[in-house]
C-alpha cells in the first residue's frame, strides 16, 4: 500500500512538471525537457516497485562432497622400506629396555607381510643373557608389543665346538681401483645394508674377501653379498674410500671390520 501512494503522490508532481514545462518553455527545449522529466519518473516508479517485491531467498550453496579416503599400498619400494626400518627402530626400542646392547633379526623371510597386516612373529635375540628370541605382536592399529622368549635346548649342539675350517685363498686377481668399485655398486648396497642394521641396533658388520657380510652377535641375517668386492691388496686404499663416506673400517684376521 505503501508504494501504490509513494507511485500516485509521484504521477501527480510528474503531471505537474510536464504541465510547467508545456506552459512556460518553448522552442527546441521543449522535447530535450520533457524526455528528460518521462526518464526521470519511470525510473521513480521502477524503484518503487522493485522495493515491494517480496525478497527472493537465496539459496543454500551445496556442501562439498567428501572424497573417499583410500590407503596408500605400501608394496611400492621406498615406502615399505621405511615403513619397515620405523617397525624396526620400535622393536629395537623396546628390547633395549631390557639391555642397551642387544641386537636382533627377523625370524621370518617377509617381515613386511606382519607389519602390513598384523600378526604374530619371532625374532632372534642377540647380547642378553639367557633369552635368545622374543615375540613381537603388532596389530592393524599399530599397537606392538614385545616379549622376550627363554628357550632350553633339549640336547648340546655337536658342531658348537668343531674349529672353523681354515680357508684356502684362490687365487689375486688383478688389483682393481676400490673407488671406482664403490662409486659404481659398493656404495648403493652399503647405504642399505647400514640403515638395515642401525635400526636393529647394530654399529658394525664384518665383510669377507668374497664379499659375505657377517655380524659379530653371530646373527644369521640373510644379508646382501657385496659382488666384485675389492681384494686384500687394494684394502689399504680401501679403507681411505670408506673413511671419505663417514665408515671406519679396521682389517683384522683376513676380514674388514666395518663399523658407523
Amino acid at each position: 500500500m505503501k508504494s501504490d501512494n509513494a507511485i500516485w503522490n509521484g504521477t501527480s508532481i510528474f503531471v505537474g512538471i510536464i504541465v510547467a514545462i508545456a506552459a512556460f518553455v518553448r522552442g527546441a527545449l521543449l522535447l530535450p525537457l520533457l524526455l528528460v522529466a518521462c526518464s526521470i519518473w519511470e525510473l521513480y516508479v521502477l524503484h518503487h516497485l522493485r522495493s515491494s517485491l517480496p525478497a527472493v531467498p537465496k539459496k543454500k550453496a551445496k556442501a562439498p562432497r567428501r572424497t573417499k579416503f583410500v590407503v596408500p599400498d605400501i608394496e611400492d619400494e621406498p615406502l615399505s622400506d621405511i615403513l619397515l626400518l620405523h617397525v624396526n627402530q620400535r622393536v629395537t626400542a623396546a628390547l633395549r629396555t631390557a639391555d642397551s646392547n642387544i641386537t636382533w633379526e627377523w625370524a621370518t623371510k617377509d617381515p613386511l607381510a606382519i607389519v602390513k597386516e598384523g600378526g604374530r612373529c619371532l625374532i632372534r635375540v642377540h647380547g642378553l643373557d639367557g633369552f635368545e628370541s622374543a615375540e613381537v605382536v603388532l596389530d592393524k592399529q599399530a599397537h606392538l608389543r614385545c616379549e622376550l622368549i627363554n628357550t632350553v635346548p633339549l640336547r648340546p649342539n655337536p658342531t658348537a665346538d668343531t674349529p672353523e675350517k681354515p680357508r684356502i685363498p684362490a687365487e689375486t686377481p688383478p688389483l682393481p681401483d676400490p673407488r671406482i668399485w664403490y662409486e659404481t655398486e659398493g656404495r648403493a648396497t652399503l647405504e642399505g645394508i647400514v640403515a638395515d642394521l642401525s635400526s636393529r641396533g647394530h654399529h658394525s658388520m664384518t665383510v669377507q674377501e668374497d664379499g659375505h657380510i657377517q655380524l659379530t652377535d653371530g646373527s644369521t641375517s640373510v644379508l646382501p653379498e657385496l659382488h666384485g668386492f675389492p681384494p686384500v691388496g687394494c684394502w689399504e686404499k680401501l679403507k681411505q674410500v670408506f673413511a671419505g663416506d663417514g665408515l671406519a673400517a679396521e682389517e683384522t684376521s683376513g676380514k674388514l671390520v666395518l663399523s658407523w
